[in-house]
């Protein structure tokens, strides 16, 4: 099975989907992309957001940029993964779905982190980019949490395998009072 057809067999909203199936793409309106099209943008609005160093493509934005890599591995942390290392879209999304697979956690539908975090790091990112919003490691974590924890009505039968559900309640709480305050 290869990437694409795991895009459209996640338990995932359509938005969602469609969302995956645009950065595998690379469909996502990124400035590289725009800049090929013909828009003109500076040198200083080509860079990334994040870093602001590099030229923003997709394997740059999501996955090599050394801030976003930083998220990554706070997430592979929380999940027991070991250090983040893959910086090609569908190489990456293999890893994580793979990585998934070998803890044959229940149902296997730990994906969702994996969309969680390009999603939410996407959201983050048009928010600073057109809407000039703050924000920081810590509030893009918690954002991923909330996405992927939603109300923790499946995370304890989901993810009981890899981590107790009791230590992603402490994870959320403490990027809740990092977030905060």
């Amino acid at each position: 099975m290869d990437a694409f057809d795991l895009v459209w067999g996640m338990d995932v909203p359509f938005k969602i989907k469609a969302f995956g199936w645009r950065l595998f793409h690379s469909r996502l309106p990124m400035k590289d992309l725009l800049e090929l099209r013909g828009m003109p943008l500076s040198v200083d609005d080509l860079k990334c957001i994040f870093c602001g160093v590099c030229k923003e493509n997709r394997d740059h934005l999501f996955f090599g940029c050394l801030v976003v890599k930083n998220i990554w591995n706070e997430i592979a942390f929380w999940v027991d993964k070991g250090a983040f290392s893959v910086e090609e879209c569908f190489s990456n999304f293999m890893d994580w779905h793979l990585f998934f697979h070998s803890k044959l956690v229940l149902d296997r539908k730990l994906d969702i982190i994996w969309f969680a975090t390009t999603w939410c790091i996407w959201l983050v990112r048009n928010g600073a980019c057109f809407r000039k919003e703050a924000w920081s490691v810590n509030s893009t974590l918690f954002g991923t949490s909330s996405c992927w924890l939603g109300d923790g009505r499946f995370v304890e039968k989901l993810l009981n395998p890899i981590i107790p559900y009791t230590s992603f309640v402490r994870i959320r709480c403490t990027i809740s009072r990092n977030v905060i305050g």
